[in-house]
């Protein structure tokens, strides 16, 4: 009997690890084909529009979205490897009564014809069947994309285009949609609100129509010539990986941040609670009992925390570096959400979470003299005004977070005026897309990041703090925020094991 079980155990274990092998061979065979592109004046040698997405098929031709490109003009291509060219758009169907359909678009590479293409899949799509997004979204402004996973809701909508989980946002436009052999199944187009609302272009509009689009116009109607295309009846199967078991591994922390209550998740590590710095204040509770901020660490947006009962939770074992494609399970107290490695590590430039003063120095002044100061913001409430001179000011600002409290030497005239500030978060922008109005938004301090990852995994701020297992069960890191629409932020164990060790002591 125990023969028999531990047999049962390790075929669990051989599959879910072969599964996860598979994954992760699938993106190394079409990840070098996935190409970020953006529009340029070859004349001029500058940018001329925003970056977008797209993969390479037959050696030189791209497929992307007909809504990012201008049939005719010219486009930079960059690949993974690092590896630049210069493309031109062909043609493209946007029907006249309405031009977000079908949104098909052509480009080809000028120069060469061996680049590393992706094959386009001739079979039926199925309900629920699982596809791969690698893309390069806008916000994290990478030159590697990012990689989704996701299932098929929709295999054709009444409006013709692909419906999945497999998240996107701003940049991904034209990028590609594959199955898990790696086959192109769609080309990205656009979004709902829902995280759930992901909409591709089926792949066999662009083999049926691949002879009109070789010439650079727009076309209002279904083109007149169609291609033939030998369909595939075939069917792929995949096992979905299955959470593991992670009971005591995270808890909830509640506090008072700013005067109201606040609440995240934690990661019970030894005898200690780490989580998320910036969203745990003062009178801090965890499991109805106080806990004691032991230490922060406003770099990494982490926080140590001793609480009053013992927990038995997680040891760091070893230090396991993440890899793109790999599976991700992170527990929320009462469910687990399932994700993938989409990217890293990477380095997420302060903005968002700079401290914000809210005066504005005047460009290329030294010292800097002030120039604007916004209305009901920190300097404006300190009665900083236009032609304060604050030395270093740029500087003290790029050191400092919110919260901060920043001391400034300001001259005014002949006189010199000594004032003390605490920074707050920039104000928030508005935006109209819907990839800025998902359930539970970003998180405040979702940047300033070194050495991080991205993941796909669809996580509300206050459920961040807590941990991150790849599927062998290994603690490899615990999320960090909720970044954009299709992007979460992991730190790994290293930054975590340092952060506890020094402060520990």
């Amino acid at each position: 009997m125990q023969s028999r079980f531990l047999l049962i155990l390790c075929s669990f274990i051989i599959n879910r690890y072969a599964a996860a092998q598979d994954l992760k061979s699938t993106v190394d065979k079409v990840r070098p084909a996935c190409v970020r592109i953006w529009g340029f004046d070859t004349l001029q040698q500058q940018r001329t529009s925003a970056q977008f997405s797209g993969v390479v098929v037959k050696g030189n031709y791209i497929l992307t979205a007909a809504h990012v490109i201008t049939p005719g003009s010219t486009y930079k291509i960059f690949f993974p490897n690092g590896e630049e060219t210069i493309a031109e758009a062909l043609g493209k169907i946007e029907l006249s009564e309405d031009k977000t359909r079908p949104d098909v678009a052509l480009m080809r590479i000028l120069k060469g014809t061996n680049h590393p293409g992706v094959v386009m899949s001739l079979a039926d799509l199925h309900k629920d069947q699982p596809c791969l997004s690698i893309a390069y979204p806008e916000s994290l402004d990478q030159e590697q994309p990012t990689i989704r996973l996701g299932k098929v809701i929709e295999p054709l909508n009444s409006r013709g285009f692909i419906r999945s989980t497999a998240l996107m946002e701003p940049g991904d436009s034209g990028g590609p949609l594959f199955n898990l052999s790696g086959e192109l199944i769609g080309l990205h187009s656009a979004i709902g609100i829902p995280e759930s609302e992901n909409y591709d272009v089926p792949v066999n509009l662009y083999q049926e129509y691949w002879s009109a689009l070789q010439k650079p116009v727009i076309y209002r109607n279904w083109p007149e010539r169609a291609d033939t295309v030998q369909k595939d009846n075939r069917t792929l199967e995949f096992t979905w990986p299955k959470a593991g078991t992670y009971t005591g591994t995270c808890v909830r922390i509640t506090s008072r941040l700013d005067g109201k209550a606040q609440t995240v998740l934690g990661t019970v590590i030894q005898s200690f609670v780490v989580s998320k710095s910036s969203i745990v204040g003062d009178s801090v509770f965890i499991l109805g009992k106080p806990g004691i901020v032991i230490a922060r660490d406003k770099e990494h947006d982490l926080v140590l925390i001793r609480p009053a009962q013992k927990l038995k939770g997680l040891k760091i074992k070893q230090i396991i570096s993440p890899d793109p494609g790999e599976v991700l399970f992170a527990p929320v107290i009462d469910s687990v959400v399932t994700g993938i490695v989409s990217g890293g590590p990477i380095g997420l430039r302060k903005i968002n979470s700079a401290g914000f003063l809210g005066a504005t120095p005047q460009h290329g002044s030294s010292p800097e003299k002030i120039y604007f100061v916004r209305p009901g913001s920190p300097a404006a409430q300190l009665d900083i005004r236009s032609g304060d001179i604050i030395p270093g000011l740029n500087d003290s600002l790029k050191a400092h977070w919110p919260g901060d409290t920043l001391q400034l030497k300001l001259q005014r005239g002949s006189k010199n005026i000594l004032k003390s500030v605490v920074l707050t978060y920039p104000p928030l922008i508005v935006h109209d897309h819907p990839a800025y109005h998902f359930a539970g938004g970003s998180s405040q301090r979702n940047d300033g990041f070194r050495n991080i990852y991205s993941t796909d995994l669809i996580l509300r701020p206050e459920q961040c703090g807590g941990p991150v297992f790849d599927m062998q069960n290994h603690f490899i890191g615990i999320n960090i925020a909720r970044f954009s629409r299709a992007n979460s932020v992991l730190i790994s164990t290293q930054a975590i094991k340092d952060f506890i060790v020094v402060n520990s002591r």
